[in-house]
């Protein structure tokens, strides 16, 4: 049996190590799981902290994180608690569901990434969307599928220390694919203890996980693992998919900390297929496309990471290594862009390496606040399509009449980087900033050895200014460039990457019983893949434009009670851009992108007992290939309650589409993947909050 004051200095000791390191957010046993930056608290002596505010906010779904300094954007935190507990089981539908964001399941396994659709932006296999787990991005450079496709599903819930979303392209360190925002994902530094969680559900889902730690005054160590099952609800959809986890930290001298982790997961599935629009009005949703269709992926990464004193400033490095291998059979509607789908089973095969890293310096210079430093990456694949019948090979998939799908690729990105923070006043704040990328491609076509070469420089302002009304209230300006590589460059290394421009507008209000944010944003895109009418030969003239608003607040009804919502209208539209098939989409909405998303609900917190019912609607929008087509709204109802068992013991029941509503998720070329229906998921945990 532990003894209660060695219990208690450890637990100390471990939030002490894990405050200490600048390069985590938040400590491994924070001490409520809605601590917030000190920039969005109320002053010490005010009614939030001294607990005499009537009503309170209580804190169990996300956190809206206010501009710390004058990078001003739409940003929000969900809380590790609800990573954990929400009805979701893959990581695209945590993010959904905990923030409101708009994502398209493909539905077809774990290792065939799903689509995030930030800002107006389609982004296939959430493209347009950098995604990174403790500073390692998971946006996969020359994919010979997708320029850009990242699988979201390396995450392990109960490592996850806190994930930030930011709405488009204004973080400076986020530089290749930010277009339509960031997802920034902390894990856990260490634990203390054992903790453990067993879910059972629907469809045959079952899945448990495994955390692990002990902490010093030289630092401590975590360890995670777990894995996950499934039938699946349609015919031919079963997958499994498990991860490992492991790092280490240690507390040096004169405040200096390092850490060492170790990542790694592996899945298999098969994979359902997409179904035609008269299946779908038929109610056949079941059914199977091929029974041969299905996959397997393996992934590991390793990163290290260092905090220092020097040159008067506080030196933050990280450097990180990843390997990764693909196999995937699916037959995959015709979406019209380089590399897409046919009207066949194709095999797609993938092995890939990536090393990186970057190095920040930060120096405090009176009213200035400078961080200056180097990003950095390289990448090489070797990519390999396939037409198939049942798994047998045909013949070779070709991009275009020249060029076989059985390519090495590189990539080689440096950039450095630059934000300057300046306080003019008490109130009123300036972010002056930008990086200059150098990015190089090559691609090699493995038999016959023919080699292509290109390289650019891209340079991107990051500008913005916050002006403080009062300590809860805000108004802020931004103007952000951002960019991102065009799909089949693994092919065609001269194309130019897409760019934006993108402006925002926002107030935010961050008070004891209420806090909201309102976001006006205008992007325009340019330099998107678009064909030449005559010869069909790829290029990048096409442009696009994205506007809308972001809504976002929390009102509490009393400490223990509070209403949210979530809401963006968009309206994102094609300006000129010329399809394969030499349609012209001028004026046509933006594919896959909703009108209008709306998220409503109620936050609980009562006497141990926490938990959220809330209401997801998502407006007609327009399926890829179907210029003239809009698909029918749908509202979600779902529920996350949490409650206490006895002493670390606790329970949670998620309910998904509780009214067992039909809907689709993604369509294209008059095939779809239908929603899932009704799920229940039940988990009891150990030592997990």
């Amino acid at each position: 049996m532990r003894h209660p004051a060695r219990a208690l200095r450890r637990a100390c000791t471990c939030a002490a190590v894990a405050a200490a390191l600048p390069i985590y957010p938040m400590s491994a046993q924070q001490p409520s799981d809605c601590a917030r930056d000190t920039t969005q608290r109320a002053p010490e002596d005010s009614a939030r902290h001294t607990g005499h505010q009537p009503n309170v906010l209580p804190c169990v779904r996300v956190v809206a994180a206010s501009p710390k300094r004058a990078d001003a954007a739409s940003t929000m935190v969900i809380l590790p608690s609800v990573v954990r507990t929400v009805p979701a089981s893959d990581a695209w539908d945590i993010v959904r569901q905990a923030s409101g964001v708009e994502v398209h399941l493909q539905g077809q396994g774990p290792g065939f990434a799903s689509d995030a659709a930030f800002r107006g932006f389609t982004s296939d296999h959430s493209t347009d969307v950098a995604m990174s787990i403790d500073g390692v991005p998971l946006n996969q450079t020359v994919n010979g599928h997708a320029e850009g496709y990242a699988d979201w599903n390396a995450l392990i819930p109960e490592a996850v220390s806190s994930v930030e979303i930011t709405n488009g392209p204004a973080v400076p360190w986020a530089g290749n694919f930010a277009m339509g925002g960031v997802v920034d994902v902390k894990t856990r530094p260490l634990a203390i203890g054992t903790e453990w969680s067993a879910r059972v559900g629907s469809y045959g889902d079952a899945r448990l996980a495994v955390v692990k730690g002990d902490a010093d005054e030289q630092g401590g160590y975590l360890l995670a693992a777990d894995a996950q099952r499934s039938d699946g609800w349609r015919q031919n959809s079963g997958e499994w998919i498990a991860h490992g986890m492991a790092n280490k930290v240690w507390q040096l001298a004169e405040g200096s900390t390092s850490s060492l982790a170790v990542s790694a997961y592996g899945s298999q599935w098969h994979s359902p297929g997409y179904l035609d629009t008269t299946q779908y009005r038929a109610g056949q949703l079941t059914q199977a496309a091929n029974p041969t269709d299905g996959g397997n992926e393996m992934y590991g990464a390793v990163r290290g990471a260092l905090t220092r004193q020097a040159w008067g400033g506080t030196v933050a490095s990280s450097l990180y290594a990843t390997a990764s291998w693909w196999n995937l059979f699916l037959t995959i509607p015709p979406e019209g862009s380089v590399g897409e789908g046919v009207e066949s089973q194709t095999q797609e095969t993938e092995q890939r390496t990536a090393i990186g890293g970057e190095t920040r310096w930060t120096k405090p210079l009176g009213a200035v606040h400078l961080i200056a430093g180097l990003d950095y990456g390289f990448a090489a694949a070797l990519y390999q399509r396939y037409y198939t019948t049942d798994r047998s090979r045909d013949s070779i998939f070709h991009f275009d009449s020249a060029t076989p799908a059985d390519l090495r690729g590189t990539y080689a990105a440096f950039a450095p980087v630059v934000e300057v923070h300046w306080d003019a006043s008490a109130r009123l704040s300036f972010g002056i900033g930008g990086r200059l990328d150098w990015l190089a491609y090559t691609s090699t076509v493995r038999v016959g050895g023919e080699r292509s070469y290109d390289s650019r420089a891209i340079a991107v302002p990051k500008l913005s200014a916050i002006y403080r009304f009062t300590d809860a209230l805000a108004a802020y300006a931004s103007f952000n460039g951002g960019f991102r590589s065009s799909d089949g460059v693994i092919a065609t290394p001269s194309l130019a990457p897409m760019q934006e421009n993108a402006t925002e507008l926002g107030v935010r209000y961050t008070g004891g019983t209420v806090e909201g944010s309102l976001a006006f944003f205008l992007i325009d895109v340019r330099d998107q893949q678009t064909f030449n009418p005559i010869t069909l030969a790829p290029g990048n003239s096409g442009t696009s434009r994205q506007q809308g608003i972001d809504l976002d607040g929390r009102v509490a009804l009393a400490r223990w009670i509070a209403v949210f919502a979530h809401a963006t209208l968009n309206d994102a539209h094609y300006v000129t851009l010329m399809t394969e098939d030499s349609v012209n989409l001028a004026g046509v909405p933006v594919y896959q992108v909703a009108r209008s998303t709306v998220q409503g609900g109620v936050d609980l917190d009562y006497k141990g007992v926490t938990g959220s019912l809330w209401a997801a609607y998502t407006g007609p929008w327009t399926p890829v290939d179907q210029p003239d087509d809009r698909t029918t709204a749908y509202t979600l109802l779902n529920l996350r309650l949490v409650f206490p068992l006895s002493g670390p013991w606790s329970g949670a029941v998620g309910v998904q589409n509780i009214l067992d509503q039909r809907y689709v998720e993604v369509q294209a070329s008059g095939f779809l993947n239908p929603g899932t229906p009704r799920q229940l998921l039940f988990t009891l945990r150990h030592g997990l909050r």
